[in-house]
C-alpha cells in the first residue's frame, strides 16, 4: 500500500470519527428542522395522520405535527408552527390528504383577523368527512334520482301523455304534407333559378376567352419590344466579348511571371532558389512553432459548486475558474454568493503543486487567508483545511473539508464550517460540476 494512500485513509477516518462526535453530541432534529413555535388543535378523530406530517396553511408548508395524543375522549395534536409564520386567531383546522388514498396532513383556514396566536394557544378543530358518511350521503342521493326517475315515468306512462305524444306525431305528418305541396308550387321558379345559373357558367367562359385574348396581345408586344431592342443587346454581347479577352490578357501575364519565378528572377525567385534565405524563413518558422508549443501547456479549468447548511437551510453557490500557466503553478479566482450576508464575495488565490499537497494563499471570501490541499487515490479524493478573516475574535474563521470526484466533470463534498467557534459551527454537504 503506498504511502499516500496510508495517509489518506487516516485523514479520512479522523474525519469521519470527528464528523460522528458532532452528530452523537448535537441534536439532529435542530439541524434539519427549521425552530418554531407550538399550537394545539383538537379532534374527534385523527384516523391516518402520523407524526412528522406536514402542516399547511393556505395551501402552503407552514410547519408538522409534533406529538399526538389523547385528551380525554377526544385527540390533542402538538404543531410546530415555522418561526415566520403568523397564523391568526379564530383560525379553523381540518384533516385532508393529497389525492384519494395520499398521507393524510393537517390544514388551517386562516380567519380574517389582525390579532395572531401565541405559542401554546390552541385552535378549533374542524370534524373530518369519513368515509361511512360519505356512503351515506352517497346512498341519498341514489334514492333521490330513483325518485326523479319513478315521477318521470308517471308523468310519461299516464294516458293523457300518452295522448298528447300521439297528436305531436300528427302534427308531423301534416307538417310534412305541407312542405310538399310547397315544393310542388314552386317547381317552375326553381327552374328558373337553375336557367340563371346556367346563364351566369356561359358569361364566365366568356370572361376566361377575353383574358386569354390579352395575353396573347400581351406577348405579341413583348416580341416587337425585343426587336426593336436588337441592336443595344449587340452592343451589350460585344462589351462582354473584350472583357474575355482582358481576362486571357492576365492569364497570360501571369503566367510570365510563373516563369520568372522558375528562372530565380525577381524576389519570389531569388527566395525559392537561394538556399539561405529558405533557412532563415525555416528558423523563423522554427521559433513560431516553439511560441505555439509553450502556449499550449496554458490550461484552465471552470467549476460551478453548491453546498447546502443544514442548519441555516441556506444555499451557498460558488463559480471557480482555475488557470495552469505551469503543470505544477496556479491561479484561481472564486465568484461566492454569501446567503447570510445576502451579497457576492470574491477570491483570488495562488497556488502551487508538491506531489499531494498543494499550499494556496492570497483573498478568501474577500478576506486574506490561507489553505492547504492533499490529494490521494490518483486526484479523486481530496481533504482541504482552510483559514481566514484572521482579525476576527475571538478567533478567525476555519473550514474542513472533503471531496471526491464521483466522474471527470461531477464530485461531491461533505466538511464542517467555523469548526473553531461553537456558536456557528456547522455542517454543510454538496455538489460540484466542472469542466477542463
Amino acid at each position: 500500500m503506498k504511502r499516500e494512500l496510508k495517509i489518506g485513509i487516516f485523514i479520512g477516518g479522523a474525519f469521519l470519527v470527528l464528523v460522528v462526535f458532532i452528530f452523537i453530541v448535537g441534536d439532529l432534529t435542530v439541524i434539519f428542522k427549521k425552530k418554531g413555535y407550538n399550537l394545539y388543535v383538537a379532534f374527534d378523530s385523527v384516523a391516518g395522520l402520523e407524526k412528522n406530517a406536514v402542516v399547511r396553511m393556505a395551501g402552503v408548508k407552514a410547519g408538522y405535527v409534533r406529538d399526538i395524543r389523547l385528551a380525554g375522549s377526544r385527540v390533542q395534536v402538538l404543531m410546530n408552527i415555522d418561526s415566520g409564520v403568523q397564523v391568526p386567531q379564530n383560525s379553523k383546522a381540518f384533516l385532508a390528504a393529497l389525492g384519494l388514498l395520499g398521507e393524510k396532513y393537517i390544514e388551517i383556514l386562516p380567519a380574517d383577523e389582525r390579532n395572531y396566536c401565541q405559542p401554546g394557544e390552541t385552535i378549533e378543530g374542524l370534524p373530518p368527512v369519513s368515509f361511512n358518511q360519505m356512503g351515506t350521503l352517497l346512498l341519498s342521493i341514489g334514492n333521490e334520482v330513483k325518485e326523479m326517475g319513478r315521477s318521470l315515468r308517471e308523468m310519461i306512462g299516464g294516458e293523457e301523455s300518452i295522448a298528447n305524444f300521439r297528436d305531436t306525431l300528427q302534427n308531423l305528418s301534416s307538417l310534412t304534407t305541407d312542405l310538399k305541396d310547397i315544393f310542388g308550387t314552386s317547381k317552375e321558379e326553381l327552374s328558373r333559378s337553375f336557367q340563371a345559373s346556367s346563364q351566369a357558367i356561359q358569361k364566365f367562359d366568356q370572361s376566361v376567352g377575353e383574358v386569354s385574348q390579352n395575353l396573347d396581345e400581351l406577348i405579341l408586344l413583348l416580341k416587337n419590344t425585343v426587336q426593336e431592342n436588337r441592336e443595344e443587346i449587340k452592343t451589350n454581347l460585344k462589351s462582354f466579348k473584350e472583357l474575355i479577352l482582358k481576362t486571357e490578357e492576365s492569364l497570360r501575364l501571369l503566367n510570365e511571371a510563373l516563369d520568372k519565378i522558375n528562372k530565380g528572377e525577381g524576389t519570389v525567385g531569388k527566395l525559392i532558389h537561394q538556399p539561405e534565405l529558405y533557412n532563415r524563413a525555416q528558423e523563423t518558422v522554427d521559433e513560431l512553432q516553439k511560441m505555439i508549443h509553450s502556449f499550449s501547456d496554458f490550461r484552465f479549468s471552470l467549476g460551478l459548486r453548491a453546498d447546502y447548511y443544514g442548519e441555516s437551510q441556506f444555499l451557498k453557490s460558488v463559480l471557480t475558474l482555475r488557470l495552469w500557466p505551469t503543470s505544477d503553478n496556479y491561479l484561481m479566482a472564486q465568484i461566492i454568493h454569501d446567503p447570510w450576508l445576502d451579497k457576492f464575495t470574491y477570491s483570488a488565490q495562488a497556488g502551487i503543486r508538491w506531489g499531494s499537497f498543494s499550499p494556496r494563499a492570497g483573498i478568501m471570501e474577500s478576506k486574506v487567508g490561507a489553505a492547504v490541499d492533499y490529494y490521494v487515490v490518483q486526484d479523486r479524493l481530496r481533504f482541504s483545511v482552510e483559514g481566514f478573516d484572521f482579525n476576527r475574535r475571538p478567533r478567525p474563521h476555519f473550514r474542513l473539508w472533503t471531496q471526491y470526484s464521483v466522474s471527470k466533470y461531477f464530485y461531491i463534498l461533505l466538511g464542517i464550517d467555523d469548526f473553531a467557534l461553537a456558536p456557528k459551527r456547522e455542517l454543510f454537504f454538496g455538489f460540484g460540476l466542472g469542466l477542463s
